[in-house]
């Protein structure tokens, strides 16, 4: 991976070659962003950028033997920690680390703008519970105690430090603080407010921004041939997202809003048998397609309130899509629109914690339905 592979944010770019150039590299980093967004693959690309032999002026040269390991995810001196399931028993860590290690290096080269679910989904892991364990941390202090292989930098890059035990988190912060030579962390998080404050007071924050909608729309037609037009409504809905975007170009149309609006007019009639049948079919889905099916309900009631405010302007649907969300927006009241976002939103956030989809979407289903009819 390096900079030239990643569309748009070239502010950020620029500020981590100048750092090197400046000689001003933080030792610990944190790249915040959102999911979907960049901050895997700028942290890749920034790794890359530092161990190449033969430094362009703005970017990784791609063809020295540092940038192909990178390429490959390979380089001896690039450490990976990631959320997994934990080890059984501490004997059978090695293991664990070994095995996953290598699906991690796959994941990471086919899906840069990946996030947890897709990880879990990659897997298999929908039945476990995965954490950065106190094991890993314990292995991030043996790792940066050793000499690099290479004798230049050692790049430990931990993606999902939110989701570190806190035996883990506190048993990390020792070596944030006081890192050896020429060891830099790149810490990639998307929910910086739930880490620790003394982890945060101990890195350099680099926020990435979200995609902008031109931005996706290009890389789609370019990398992924997609049609101009498909490409832009993709890019309009993926909310600066480049892992929904491309989501939805290759589930184009099993995310349509029928089905939204037959959940709505099931939630209008009452109908509470429908509603478990609704129920089992969201069950059937997988927990991407689960978050996803949630997430474009929240953009359809979005644009429902700007078409009863009469912003067209700003209303992002067009033809069936765009009648539908008109009258279902001069149906409902601002009211009730705004109390169904707020429970789709929630029920988003409770899916994300592991709560059970079929008490959540059921429970959702019946707060419409309680709000439509009221």
């Amino acid at each position: 991976m390096r900079f030239a592979d990643i569309p748009g944010l070239e502010s950020l770019k620029e500020s981590l070659v100048a750092s090197y150039k400046n000689n001003h590299i933080a030792h610990a980093q944190l790249f915040n962003g959102p999911v979907g967004g960049g901050g895997l693959s700028m942290a890749l690309a920034f790794a890359s950028y530092l161990l190449c032999e033969n430094k362009q002026e703005q970017d990784a040269c791609g063809a020295c033997p540092n940038c192909h390991k990178m390429e490959r995810l390979i380089h001896p001196d690039v450490h990976y920690i990631y959320p997994k399931p934990s080890a059984s028993k501490a004997t059978e860590y090695d293991k664990l680390q070994s095995d996953t290690l290598k699906k991690w290096r796959t994941f990471a080269h086919e899906q840069p703008y990946g996030d947890i679910e897709d990880w879990v989904t990659y897997n298999g892991y929908e039945n476990k519970n995965v954490l950065i364990s106190k094991e890993d941390s314990r292995n991030i202090i043996k790792t940066v105690s050793m000499k690099s292989f290479e004798g230049d930098f050692k790049i430990l890059i931990i993606w999902y430090p939110e989701y570190m035990h806190p035996a883990a988190a506190n048993g990390i912060l020792k070596v944030l603080e006081e890192p050896p030579t020429q060891t830099i962390y790149l810490l990639v998080s998307y929910a910086y407010d739930t880490l620790l404050a003394t982890i945060k007071s101990r890195t350099q924050i680099f926020n990435v921004a979200p995609f902008q909608e031109s931005v996706i729309a290009e890389h789609l037609i370019s990398q992924r041939g997609a049609d101009p037009q498909v490409a832009e409504k993709i890019a309009r809905l993926a909310s600066g997202s480049m892992g929904k975007a491309f989501y939805e170009l290759e589930h184009a149309g099993s995310i349509a809003y029928e089905s939204f609006r037959n959940w709505m007019q099931i939630c209008l009639k009452g109908d509470y048998t429908a509603m478990v049948q609704n129920t089992e079919s969201f069950l059937q889905s997988s927990k991407p397609q689960q978050r996803n099916q949630l997430e474009f309900a929240i953009a359809l009631i979005r644009d429902a309130i700007l078409s009863k405010a009469d912003n067209n302007q700003l209303l992002q649907r067009e033809g069936a899509e765009g009648e539908f969300i008109k009258k279902f927006g001069g149906f409902a009241t601002l009211e009730v629109l705004e109390n169904i976002y707020i429970n789709i939103s929630n029920s988003l956030n409770h899916l994300q914690r592991n709560a059970s989809p079929r008490i959540t979407y059921m429970n959702l289903s019946l707060q419409c339905s309680k709000l439509l009819r009221s």
